[in-house]
């Protein structure tokens, strides 16, 4: 590895560990001296930084940290708590809507159940080191799941239906897409209107019965997030039968 290489990687780890988004680095004579290096080794070790996208370049104010977006696996048994924590971040999940709905053609459509069945809608506003990135809406099956507004109250759903229920939840298929967020959503996410949000609509089955227990509408801002896919093996006949509905609902889900 080169020497800027390796003084790339030093300050890389410097700025995750003691620098915020909006911070400012040193000067170039102050890292040249630290690294006992020459300020044209130090610029390469900075272009490596700022190719990145980890720093911002500005002329007559110095080099500044931006946001980093945190990667996301949209795979079968990603949860939001474990996938975020398991970058380096604190992640939180707040509960700030709960309500019984009756299922209505659409919605029992997405979560294949009969129209009329009850369903549990939690609301949920996760955070990423104290700044609020998503807003999850989950439809929850409410025969299935008894009782689980009062036993949810935080943390990652998935891992209180599992201690609560013996039930573990599988994502069957996810649709991505962006949507500008309404008035209600700006303010939770403290995210502009004339930006668009990253919709992720998902079915999660249980592992040991297929049947659909959570129906979830995840908006998130779209500097928080980069989604990562990765192709599977091609679903069995018995987990083909479970999709989502072809468009989206008129009401949120």
């Amino acid at each position: 590895m080169a020497i800027y290489q390796e003084v790339a990687r030093a300050l890389e780890q410097d700025i995750r560990q003691n620098f915020r988004s909006g911070d400012y680095l040193p000067s170039e004579a102050v890292l040249a001296q630290r690294f006992s290096i020459n300020r044209h080794t130090l610029r390469r070790a900075v272009d490596e930084l700022i190719d990145a996208g980890m720093l911002l370049r500005q002329h007559g104010r110095g080099t500044q940290i931006i946001e980093q977006a945190v990667e996301y696996d949209i795979a079968s048994r990603a949860r939001f708590t474990e996938s975020v924590e398991a970058s380096g971040h604190l992640a939180e999940a707040r509960v700030i809507e709960r309500k019984l709905l009756t299922a209505d053609a659409t919605l029992a459509r997405a979560m294949w159940i009969a129209p009329g069945s009850p369903v549990q809608l939690i609301e949920t506003l996760r955070s990423v080191d104290g700044r609020p990135v998503t807003l999850i809406s989950h439809y929850l099956h409410a025969t299935a799941l008894p009782e689980i507004a009062r036993h949810y109250d935080g943390g990652s759903l998935h891992a209180c239906i599992g201690t609560k229920y013996g039930r573990r939840l599988s994502r069957r298929q996810g649709l991505i897409s962006a949507v500008m967020p309404s008035r209600r959503e700006s303010v939770l996410l403290q995210f502009p209107r004339n930006m668009p949000l990253l919709k992720v609509r998902s079915n999660n089955v249980c592992v040991s019965s297929g049947e659909v227990l959570e129906y979830s509408v995840a908006r998130s801002r779209c500097d928080a997030f980069e989604y990562r896919v990765q192709p599977g093996l091609e679903p069995s006949p018995a987990e083909s039968t479970v999709r989502l509905p072809p468009r989206d609902p008129n009401h949120e889900h």
